[in-house]
């Protein structure tokens, strides 16, 4: 399972550390182990059979955010995070995956996504049922995070494109509300792929699939064909789709945005879709005041703990991750962190709910 990528861990064991600064779990434990290098060295170390491959080396793996920042700076552009899924992949065959994930991936398979909750039902008392359509051709996908923690941002979003006259799309009926994404990460590849056969039936009919969560839209449109899934190949970020649209002057803007902003870059947004441009265009079409940035901004964008299934098996770690991504906010006059992933939004006020956390859909539904 981990031959294929006998390169990318033979580089990162020789390698004299040069990403180590960026790892944002290196830098929450302080480490060595859980650097790159570290983990990378650890099965390098079960490769050359200089070590089991044990509980301990496993569990390992499971400290990655996957959220690639570390091949920013690795001259090779090695991809740890798909080092690190292809273990994980291992330890659940091997059942050497910590507890909580296997408890994790017995919560999802009973309740059929990650937050137990009947998501179709909670979807449809949001938005009228005018909205619903199972043989639309252009579809929103709210994705599991959104409906279940945010659901004022789906109703923002109709909100804005009942404002531009765009009643064209229809938003999914949540049968199958989870893209998949939490099996992955945490190595759970065949309920992953059941999942995603299932979601496919789902959105077959839709020959454009719009969604405001990163990580959806990543999953719709690389990981779901991998598992033998083909969709369309129109998938978007929502701030793919609303950007041009809004660019030709079709946000009717009553009022401008006012508070400062800093913008947070999602990694899977930008690293994982290359989506940088499009949501700075939006809030500067409705903000009075330039959009801060972060120090660590577009590519080197710094992660907020909230992929790579942080949250399940290492919540303190998440939050640490987290806080170290909050502290700029705090810098400097008061002002609102906006980001374009419900992820993202949930990590950030989980670690620290004094700041005020929204979505870029969030605020251009407060200019119209």
């Amino acid at each position: 399972m981990l031959k294929k990528f006998h390169k990318e861990i033979e580089y990162c064991t020789y390698c004299p550390k040069l990403c180590h600064f960026a790892c944002p779990v290196a830098n929450a434990t302080g480490n060595e182990t859980q650097t790159p290098w570290g983990r990378m060295t650890l099965l390098h170390l079960v490769g050359e059979g200089a070590l089991n491959w044990n509980r301990e080396v496993s569990l390992s793996t499971y400290r990655c955010t996957t959220c690639m920042l570390c091949r920013e700076y690795c001259d090779h552009e090695i991809e740890v995070p798909a080092v690190m899924l292809a273990a994980r992949e291992k330890a659940v065959a091997d059942r050497m995956q910590p507890q909580e994930s296997a408890e994790f991936e017995r919560f999802f398979s009973e309740r059929h996504n990650p937050m137990g909750d009947d998501l179709a039902a909670r979807l449809r008392t949001l938005l009228p049922s005018s909205l619903f359509n199972p043989d639309a051709q252009v579809v929103y996908f709210p994705g599991c995070v959104m409906i279940y923690n945010y659901p004022q941002t789906i109703k923002n979003t109709f909100r804005v494109l009942e404002a531009m006259d765009i009643n064209y799309v229809a938003c999914y009926d949540a049968e199958v509300p989870c893209c998949g994404v939490p099996l992955h990460d945490q190595g759970y590849q065949e309920a992953f792929a059941k999942n995603a056969q299932e979601l496919g039936r789902k959105l077959s009919k839709a020959k454009v699939i719009i969604t405001g969560c990163p990580s959806c839209a990543y999953t719709l449109k690389v990981q779901l064909p991998q598992a033998g899934v083909q969709l369309t190949d129109r998938i978007y970020h929502m701030t793919e789709f609303l950007a041009p649209l809004v660019a030709e002057g079709k946000l009717p803007i009553r009022r401008p945005y006012t508070k400062r902003l800093i913008y947070h870059d999602p990694c899977y947004l930008g690293r994982y879709l290359h989506v940088f441009d499009q949501p700075r265009q939006l809030l500067n079409e409705v903000c009075r005041e330039p959009i801060e940035e972060f120090s660590w901004h577009r590519q080197k964008s710094y992660c907020c703990g909230g992929g790579g299934g942080i949250p399940v098996t290492n919540p303190v770690m998440a939050r640490d991750i987290a806080q170290k991504r909050l502290v700029e906010v705090h810098e400097g006059e008061k002002k609102s962190l906006v980001t374009a992933c419900p992820s993202c939004m949930r990590a950030f006020e989980k670690a620290d709910d004094s700041v005020e956390v929204l979505d870029v859909v969030d605020v251009l539904a407060r200019c119209i």
